[in-house]
This record gives C-alpha cells, structure tokens and sequence, in this order.
C-alpha cells in the first residue's frame, strides 16, 4: 500500500510544486516509512534507466564528506532549472538527500556536477544491502550510517579469517567476513568464538560462551543481539572491544585472532526510548502484565515487559525425553518430573499498530504452527528472561521481544489480544498398531479433543540404529485448545518411549484448531504389539482486551 503524499513526488521532482508544499512533502516523507520505503524503489529504478550503461568510476579514499557537499551543489537554485531528465534526477536525489536516506558512506562521484553511482540498493556500497542473509534491520541500519568497513584479516595455516564489514547498533552488532584457503575456496564448516570487552576488561560474552556461527550469503554474517545481554540502550558501554578468536579451522590448529573497536555512542543516539508507569494488566486467570519500555533503534525495535503470576500457577510436569550426552551419544530415554510456569512472557498475542490501523509488529506464541500464529516483523531472538524475582503478589520475571525496525515521529498502540495457559492433561489412548492399516482408530478424550490415528509403519534397526515407528494422526482439539505438548507411549512391556509430533494446523468455522500430521516413536528395539499414546500438557487461548497507545518523537 502506497501512502497517499507519495503521488506529489512526481510534481516535486518536475518542480511543479509550491515552495510551501515542496517542503511540507519533505518533511513529510522524513516522517513516513511507506514513502522512504518506495522512495527508495522509484530512485533505484530511476538510477538503473539513466546509469546503466556508465561503467562505475573508482572511489577516493576520502569522500564522505566531499560527497555531501558535492551533492547540495548538484542540486542548482530553483530559478534556473529547466524541467529536463537531468533535473529530475537532481530533485530525486535532493529529496532523498533531504530526508536522511544518503548518509555518510554514500558511494558516489559527483563529477561535473553529474552524479554517478551504482543503484541506488546499493548506493553506500555495502555488503549489508547486498548478502542475502540481511535483514530489514541491518539494511536500516546502512541508512542511518551505522556500518563501517574492515580491513583485517588473520591468516594461519593456509586459511584466512577476513573481516569485511561492522555493524554497531543498540540492539546488536553484526560482522560480515569470510574464511578462505589458500586457493581462495571458502570453508564453510568453521564456528569463531567472541569477546565482547568493554572498558574495564568485563567480557559481556563470558556467561553465554560467545560462539559466533554466520548465515551465509556470498560471505558469512554473524550477530550478537545486544538486547539480550544489556538492560538498556543507557546501559550500553559507549565502547566497546568485539574480539574474535580461533585455534583451530578445517581440522587445522592455528591462531586467528582480530580486534575490532566499536564505538557506540552513535548507536545510542539513534535510539529512541518510550517509557511506561505504572502500566499493567491483570487478567482473570491471574497473569500480570506490566509494559515497561519500548525502544526502536535503526536495526531493531525491543518490546520490555514484566509478567507476575502467584506460585500456584505452576504446574508439576511428568516428561519424557531422550537425553544426548558423552555418555550416550546414541541417546538414552529418561522420564522425570518438572516445575513448569502456567503462563509465560512468551505465550501471549498482541499488535502494534499504527494511526490507519495498519499492524507494524506482532508478538505470538513461538511453538504456533503456521497456520495459527500471527506473528509479524519479528526477529527471532534467544529467549530473553531473567530468573524470577520473588515478590509477595508474586514470581515477576522480565521479557524482551524484539522486531524489525519500526521508524520516524508516529503514534502507535499496542493491543494485547491473547494469553495462553499450560495445563495438564491425562488422556490414555490405547492402540494396537497391527489394526491401524485396516481401520483408523479415533478417540475423544477429557479436553474434548478428538484424535483419530492411522496408517503405522514400522522401519527395524540396523546395527545400532534402533528401530522407528510411525503412524498418521489427525484431529480436532477441544474448544480453546491451540496444542499439546510432550508426547509419549509405552508400549505392551510397559516401557515409556519420547514421541515427536510434527503437525499443520488450520480452524474450522467455529474457531476449533485442527490438526493432521504424524507421531513418529524412536529407538524401539522390536515392532510393538499395543501402543498407550498419551501427551502431558496441552495450552488453551483465552481472548483478553488491553490498548496502550504511545508516540515516537
């Protein structure tokens, strides 16, 4: 959807607009994601029609600052333009400068007073607009000028650790390099473990290991999400050292060690913060919500909320699992009991939107199937909460979720819409597989969902691969019910198996959660003769209403 300012742009650029109004529209797309967003579309088109054909010319050594100024005296007085192709491009160029999308690293030549540049995609030359991998957030965060190039490379044994590019942001720092041979093949199979150093020789990385592996593009991205070691953008340090280490590469021992300074103080002023007090939610099945802070940055936007609920909402949990580990390698079954939360930070549904209605970012249960979960602009963090602090209305603990960016001065709401419970269940179904094949077997248990299982399949072991069951499962869960949860059989000796169920799930007309997919049964040592399919727990949805509106200034 195009905002409707986006029409004027046309007249702006053939200098058909009031000097009143040609302002007005600069200040409004300053303002206004949407505009920026096909601004950036409309000028890249233009770029690749009029420069196509222009071989590239080399870029100085120094030019940031030249190219800034070399760019406003492109632009002539409104007097003495004519309403040619070469002036379109002038006024293209003069609003988008303008409104803050070319930033410092912009890679341009303005030579007599023509500006020649690669698309405008790609206009600061940076491997963040370019790999594959990037995100929204990263390519936001070359806009706002918080990318810088590397020229470090570590070299051993034939390999080559090269650093390529830096991005620094409040919510996280991300590194684009590339590990190579001495043929220049790339090694794909290598992990690099990080330091995160600040001033006082503190490694923030130290609690949680700091091993760094890269998506892949045509190099290797690797981030660290600040957000999940700082409290807040305050609490940042404003330098900080990103050290990278290895000692060993492709089965090769060696040493590859680079440091990279960061300064962050940028960072932290491209970040805005909206505080909340006393801000809280309290629902009927006993969950508190306290929304605390909102902070968008250039990459990322991070939602800070704290949830208290009373130490009866925990459940005792029998689970069954298979445990991997030096001493079992091949795994090994173990069934023990587990103190589970009721509700969590996580399980929840809610949207931001903005003055039109328009969702911007939405939070929902991350274990959803496809079919059921709304979730949108997110940015699938490691789970941030801290142990719960003891209270005495209370167990409060802090979350944080993080979205693509979410930018410019905007009035915004968020509307919490659903909280998930965890409950027990105790539903035994008894099976016998050999059956199944002739006739499906369905089931209603105590939730009043209804389960029909068919078509098992039996693959023996070979050697020390023990053998796998599979049968078809399809069913309609009871009325609120979205999932269930920790799946196990035992079979006719009385021996407990882990189960994995991998479904899709869709709602029928009257909101009731279908499912069809498959349970599939492990290291089974013999085909089994009777089957008890039972699950631990299951999450029921319940509707609830809470607006919080709030502006970004």
């Amino acid at each position: 959807m195009k905002c409707f300012m986006f029409n004027q742009l046309k007249l702006y650029v053939n200098d058909e607009l009031a000097p009143a109004e040609s302002k007005g529209l600069e200040q409004h797309v300053e303002n206004c994601p949407q505009c920026q967003k096909h601004l950036q579309e409309w000028v890249e088109g233009m770029q690749e029609e009029n420069f196509s054909t222009i071989p590239e010319a080399p870029v100085p050594d120094a030019f940031t600052d030249e190219v800034m100024d070399k760019l406003s005296d492109a632009v002539p007085p409104r007097s003495t333009r004519k309403r040619s192709s070469r002036t379109r491009r002038q006024r293209g160029w003069d609003i988008v400068k303008k409104t803050g999308l070319v930033v410092a690293g912009l890679t341009a030549l303005v030579v007599t007073g023509t500006v020649v540049s690669p698309t405008f995609a790609n206009y600061v030359n940076s491997l963040f607009q370019m790999e594959k991998d990037s995100d929204s957030g990263m390519k936001n965060a070359v806009y706002k000028g918080l990318v810088q190039k590397l020229e470090q490379k570590a070299t051993d044994q034939g390999i080559t650790v090269e650093l390529k590019e830096l991005l620094a942001d409040s919510m996280r720092i991300a590194v684009i390099y590339d590990v190579y041979d001495e043929s220049g093949k790339k090694i794909e199979d290598h992990i690099l473990n990080a330091k995160l150093i600040d001033q006082n020789g503190k490694d923030w990385f130290e609690d949680d290991g700091g091993d760094n592996s890269g998506s892949h593009g045509e190099f290797f991205i690797t981030e660290r999400f600040l957000n999940e070691i700082f409290e807040s953008t305050e609490a940042t340090p404003d330098q900080l050292i990103l050290h990278l280490e290895q000692t060993e590469i492709a089965d090769k021992t060696g040493k590859w060690s680079l440091e990279v300074p960061i300064d962050m103080k940028k960072a932290k002023e491209a970040t805005k913060t909206v505080a909340f007090k006393d801000t809280v939610f309290q629902s009927p099945q006993g969950l508190g919500i306290e929304l605390k802070n909102i902070e968008f940055s250039p990459s990322a936007t991070r939602v800070m909320l704290d949830t208290t609920f009373p130490k009866s909402a925990y459940l005792e949990v029998e689970r069954t699992s298979i445990l991997y580990d030096r001493k079992n390698p091949q795994g090994a079954i173990i069934t023990e009991k587990e103190r589970d939360p009721a509700f969590s930070g996580e399980n929840m549904m809610y949207e931001i939107t903005n003055e039109k209605g328009e969702v911007v970012a939405a939070w929902d249960m991350k274990s959803l199937d496809d079919g059921l979960d709304n979730h949108e602009n997110v940015l699938w963090t490691p789970r941030t909460e801290e142990e719960p602090e003891e209270k005495a209305e209370g167990d409060v603990l802090n979350w944080w979720h993080t979205f693509g960016p979410i930018q410019g001065e905007q009035k915004l709401k968020l509307q919490l819409k659903k909280i998930y419970e965890k409950k027990l269940a105790s539903s035994k179904i008894d099976l016998v597989p050999a059956e199944l094949n002739k006739k499906a077997a369905t089931f209603k248990d105590e939730t009043g969902s209804t389960f029909t299982f068919s078509s098992f399949a039996w693959e023996p072991g070979n050697g020390e691969d023990l053998g796998e069951a599979v049968m078809t499962i399809e069913g309609t869960l009871g009325k609120g019910i979205v999932e269930n949860h920790d799946w196990s059989v035992k079979d006719e000796n009385g021996k407990t198996y882990a189960a994995s169920v991998s479904t899709e799930s869709t709602r029928d007309k009257d909101g009731r959660v279908q499912i069809k997919g498959e349970i599939t049964i492990p290291r089974l040592k013999q085909e089994p003769k009777k089957l008890t399919v039972s699950y631990a727990t299951y999450m029921v949805e319940h509707d609830v209403k809470w607006e919080v509106p709030f502006e970004i200034k």
